[in-house]
C-alpha cells in the first residue's frame, strides 16, 4: 500500500481585546473662548497605557454676536509606537442633558498624532440678534427628531443664511465620548515568514503630481473659490484648501455667505503671508521670505490648523535665532504653545545673556511679557556662571 504524506497542520491565535472608557468634559463660558483647550488626559488602564485627550479649539465666526465655531476632536497623547484601532462615540449636549449633536467614529492613530476632529459646530450665549427656529406644526417620519426637539425648546438659530447655530442658554458646553480601542495589545503566536518585498511609488511620480498641482494653481485652471485681502485676490480649489486645512473645510461644509458666493474674505492675515500658506497647501514646499513673514506665516499655520507647515516655520524660525530676534521667536512660541521652539529660544538666551539683554527686544519682553522674562531670568539665575560664561543680573 501507497503511504500516504504526512498532514502538517498549523494553528494561529491571535487575540486583539477590546478596551474601553467613558469622560465627561464640562467647559464653562464656552462661547468666550478664542484659543485651543484641552480635557485631562485619560488612560483606559490596559497593558500598554494609550492615553488620550479631548481637544476643544475655538474660532470667532461673528464675535460681535457670541457665535463660536467650536471644533471637538481627540488626541493620543502617548509615545507608544503601536497604532491602535478607535471607535468613538461622541455628544455635544447643555446642562440640561439637551443633545445638539452625536456622531460615531472610526479611526486609527499613533503615538504623539495630530488631533482627529469629529464636530464642527456654530454655538451661541445669546439669540440677541440671531433668528430662531419655527418648529413645523407637523411631523413627518423624515423629520430630524433632534434637530425638532431643539426648535420646539429655542435651542437652534440663524444668522442670515448660516446655521444652524446652537445656543447655551448657561453658556457651558458638555462633551461626552465613550471610546473603544483595539490593537494596544495584540497577543499572536510568533510565526516566522519571509519578508515581502515592498512597491514604493518612485519619488520622481511624487514631484510630478506635485508639479501638476502647481501647474494648476499658477494658471489658475478650474479654480472655483477666490481668497479676498483687501484689494488683492488669489484664486484656489476648493477641495485643496478643505483637504489641507480644517479651518477651511469648516468654512466650505458649513456654507458662510461668502463661500456660497465664492470668495472668503480674509481679514486676520497679509497678503503675502496668504500667498506663502496657499503656496504650502499646494505644494508642501515653505516659500523663502523674511524673518517678520515666517514668523506670521507661523501664526498663520496655526490658525488655519495645518500643522506640517507650522512644524517646518518653527525649524526655519530656530535658524533665525540671533540676539535681536531671540525674544520675539520665544514669545511666539509661548502664545502657540509650542513647548520645543520655546525651549530652544531660551537656551539661546540663557548662553548667550550678555548681549541678548542689551537689545530693545528684551527691554520690550521685561515690560510686556513679564512672565516670560522672569522664566528666562529664573534659568540664568539657576545656572553656574562661571562653568558656562552666563552673566547673572
Amino acid at each position: 500500500m501507497e503511504a500516504k504524506p504526512a498532514k502538517n497542520d498549523v494553528f494561529i491565535r491571535t487575540k486583539n481585546p477590546l478596551h474601553e472608557g467613558n469622560l465627561k468634559w464640562i467647559i464653562d463660558h464656552a462661547s468666550k473662548f478664542s484659543r485651543r483647550l484641552r480635557s485631562w488626559n485619560f488612560s483606559l488602564q490596559t497593558e500598554c497605557k494609550p492615553e488620550f485627550q479631548v481637544v476643544a479649539r475655538f474660532n470667532d465666526r461673528y464675535p460681535e454676536i457670541h457665535v463660536t465655531n467650536v471644533h471637538i476632536g481627540i488626541q493620543r497623547m502617548d509615545s507608544g509606537d503601536r497604532t491602535v484601532y478607535v471607535k468613538a462615540s461622541a455628544q455635544l449636549l447643555n446642562l440640561d442633558g439637551d443633545e445638539y449633536c452625536c456622531k460615531e467614529i472610526t479611526f486609527t492613530c499613533s503615538g504623539d498624532g495630530a488631533p482627529f476632529y469629529i464636530f464642527s459646530e456654530l454655538f451661541s450665549d445669546s439669540v440677541r440678534k440671531l433668528t430662531l427656529s419655527v418648529p413645523r406644526t407637523s411631523i413627518s417620519s423624515d423629520d430630524d427628531q433632534q434637530m425638532l426637539h431643539l426648535q420646539l425648546k429655542n435651542l437652534v438659530a440663524y444668522h442670515g443664511n448660516v446655521g444652524p447655530i446652537f445656543i447655551l442658554p448657561e453658556d457651558t458646553l458638555v462633551v461626552k465620548v465613550h471610546i473603544k480601542i483595539f490593537g494596544c495589545c495584540i497577543i499572536t503566536n510568533e510565526v516566522k515568514v519571509p519578508d515581502m518585498p515592498k512597491r514604493r511609488t518612485p519619488r520622481s511620480h511624487v514631484d510630478q503630481m506635485i508639479r501638476d498641482y502647481l501647474h494648476a494653481y499658477q494658471r489658475e485652471e478650474l479654480t472655483d473659490t477666490e481668497l479676498v485681502v483687501e484689494d488683492e485676490t488669489i484664486r484656489a480649489h476648493k477641495f485643496v484648501l478643505q483637504a489641507r486645512s480644517p479651518v477651511f473645510r469648516s468654512m466650505l461644509e458649513h456654507n458662510l455667505a461668502e463661500t456660497t458666493q465664492g470668495t472668503i474674505q480674509i481679514n486676520d492675515v497679509d497678503f503675502p503671508v496668504l500667498q506663502a500658506l496657499i503656496w504650502y497647501l499646494y505644494t508642501a514646499d515653505v516659500l523663502t521670505v523674511p524673518f517678520a513673514d515666517v514668523c506670521d506665516l507661523y501664526e498663520a499655520a496655526d490658525k488655519y490648523q495645518v500643522s506640517s507647515l507650522q512644524k517646518e516655520c518653527a525649524e526655519i524660525l530656530k535658524s533665525f535665532l540671533r540676539e535681536d530676534t531671540a525674544c520675539r521667536i520665544l514669545v511666539l512660541a509661548d502664545m502657540h504653545n509650542d513647548h520645543l521652539l520655546r525651549k530652544e529660544a531660551i537656551d539661546y538666551i540663557w548662553r548667550n545673556f550678555a548681549r541678548v539683554k542689551t537689545t530693545d527686544e528684551w527691554e520690550l519682553t521685561m515690560r510686556a511679557h513679564q512672565r516670560i522674562a522672569s522664566d528666562v531670568l529664573e534659568k540664568v539665575s539657576s545656572s553656574s556662571p562661571k562653568s558656562k560664561g552666563v552673566e547673572v543680573v
